[in-house]
């Protein structure tokens, strides 16, 4: 009989976190529009009820991931050692990242970055384990993302010590990544993939289907979660760890389709209210039962009742008012957790400078502790494959068709990934406020601070560079010309005859008049740029 030691760990470990797994089960139904029914306080349908479903989850992903996606990635390489290449490794991982998600495709994988952005909105974590292996003389690239709905890990002193993914696969599925494992036929199979230090298990149900030795002495696993939630240490903590995008929110979009529910089903009442047919007492007979309310109420009924009493109606439109201000109520409790106009996409009106900048901060909140969280995932991830490729005693590998020498890979640095988001309004309504800083503050802290640019001092090279052609038109004419002779080296037939003419009518006889010592005007200064945007509200005016 196998050693059940590590699949009996791993199952473990799932049935502790149910409640982690249940939580995103919730969230995954909100995200997937799953159809909401209304039901009373004992949880029983209601009968002649609409249940309404309301989109607002699966909006407010869409928006924060589609956000996600236009990051702009940077891979920053840092030593201590100033001789060391640190542009050499950023280009090896860009390729080697490039070169993984390659293969995903070739598996019915998505990309490796926007599932990291989904993991991160709908279920605070992410996971992905990491396997840059030379088979048969070939580097194969393998970084295979996790759903965090379906693996676990436990930790030691030492850090990772076991990481289990559980998934529903099919034989063929199993033997095509794994094709020396005794599979059992069929086509949902559980299948658990276990890594410890020592060892590398799959099994299928109970059964044990493949182990090997994990040659590389650590879990090729890299786990993150999202530090949004509960850092607490309670006994059911570990469900609120790690939250989704819908972590304040979550019960009020229930309450919301429980609202706009009970409005429709008013309204439905309403429109085909139930009638009454009024008789004189006498003419109630035994054979005409008392109907329950259900029944009285249903759309369309016709009830019998004595003409000296009967039902009265419900005052419904007093309920409908009630229900509208609830929605109202709800709605702004929405707005607080995060699920605002602006996430929504719905609000049209002006706005100035600062208030841009204000929303913002407050979009920040929301996209920067899950973009970090995919930048510390693979930051986890290039350490993890760097030591791969060292560890398989090549002397260089390819990737991307290029060669790499692994050499150049080893040091001592540090590996950072970095992110910034282009949008339009946001770089207008800070240029506005740079425009009023300006001569209040260096320019240098408006650089940074206000226009938060990724590197202030490289700005200052270029705007140097710029100024120098502004003030001198010598230097303007000299790079023109050797632009010109660049293009008439790339094979523009006319490019350096005009370079020729320039440089006989213009440049040199510009520079005799300067070595003779006259004053050459150039462009000067460039004049400040009225704002695109209002600082503090109303419209900008052209001077």
């Amino acid at each position: 009989m196998a050693d059940r030691t590590l699949i009996d760990k791993v199952e473990k470990r799932f049935t502790e976190w149910d409640s982690l797994f249940d939580r995103m089960q919730t969230d995954a139904d909100l995200f997937n529009l799953a159809k909401y029914t209304i039901k009373d306080t004992e949880n029983h349908q209601i009968p002649h009820s609409l249940s309404v479903t309301i989109n607002d989850a699966a909006v407010f992903a869409w928006r924060v991931e589609t956000a996600l996606n236009s990051a702009i990635e940077q891979i920053a390489v840092t030593s201590n050692n100033k001789r060391f290449d640190t542009a050499y490794v950023e280009d090896f991982l860009r390729n080697a990242f490039k070169a993984a998600d390659k293969l995903l495709p070739l598996r019915d994988l998505y990309p490796l970055n926007p599932f990291l952005d989904q993991q991160t909105c709908r279920r605070g974590r992410v996971a992905a384990r990491c396997l840059f292996q030379i088979i048969k003389g070939e580097l194969n690239p393998d970084i295979t993302p996790w759903d965090t709905k379906y693996c676990v890990y436990g930790m030691d002193k030492n850090g990772m010590a076991i990481a289990g993914y559980k998934t529903t696969r099919s034989k063929d599925q199993i033997i095509a990544e794994y094709p020396n494992a005794d599979v059992p036929n069929g086509t949902d199979l559980t299948f658990y993939d276990i890594f410890t230090r020592e060892r590398h298990e799959l099994w299928v149900s109970d059964k044990n289907i493949y182990e090997e030795r994990n040659k590389f002495g650590y879990v090729p696993v890299a786990y993150r979660k999202v530090p949004m939630g509960s850092m607490l240490l309670d006994s059911d903590t570990i469900k609120h760890q790690g939250e989704s995008i819908l972590f304040l929110i979550r019960d009020l979009l229930d309450e919301l389709n429980r609202a706009l529910s009970i409005l429709q089903s008013l309204n439905q009442k309403s429109l085909d209210h139930a009638l009454q047919l009024k008789i004189p007492l006498q003419g109630i007979t035994p054979e005409m039962p008392v109907k329950g309310h259900d029944e009285v109420t249903k759309p369309g009924a016709v009830n019998v009742v004595p003409s000296e009493g009967g039902y009265e109606y419900m005052p419904i439109g007093e309920v409908i008012n009630h229900v509208e201000l609830l929605i109202a109520k709800i709605e702004e409790r929405l707005q607080r957790g995060g699920l605002n106009a602006f996430e929504a996409g719905t609000f049209k009106q002006p706005m100035s400078a600062v208030a841009l900048i204000q929303v913002a901060q407050g979009q920040d909140l929301i996209y920067l502790p899950r973009v970090a969280t995919r930048g510390l995932l693979k930051q986890d991830l290039s350490e993890m494959l760097i030591k791969q490729v060292i560890a398989s005693g090549e002397s260089t590998v390819k990737l991307n068709n290029q060669e790499f020498e692994v050499a150049k890979l080893k040091g001592e640095y540090e590996i950072e990934f970095k992110y910034s988001f282009n949008d339009p309004k946001l770089d207008a309504a800070r240029s506005s406020l740079a425009a009023a800083q300006r001569g209040l503050i260096p320019d240098r802290a408006i650089r940074r601070d206000t226009l938060q640019r990724e590197d202030p001092e490289e700005d200052e090279r270029w705007l140097a560079w710029e100024k120098a052609a502004r003030v001198s038109p010598l230097v303007d004419l000299r790079r023109t010309i050797l632009h010109l002779i660049e293009e008439a080296d790339r094979g523009d037939e006319d490019a350096r005859g005009e370079a020729e003419i320039m440089c006989d009518s213009q440049y040199l006889p510009m520079l005799e008049q300067a070595i003779l010592g006259k004053e050459l005007q150039g462009a000067g200064e460039l004049k400040p740029a009225q704002p695109v945007v209002p600082l503090m509200g109303g419209t900008s005016q052209q001077q």
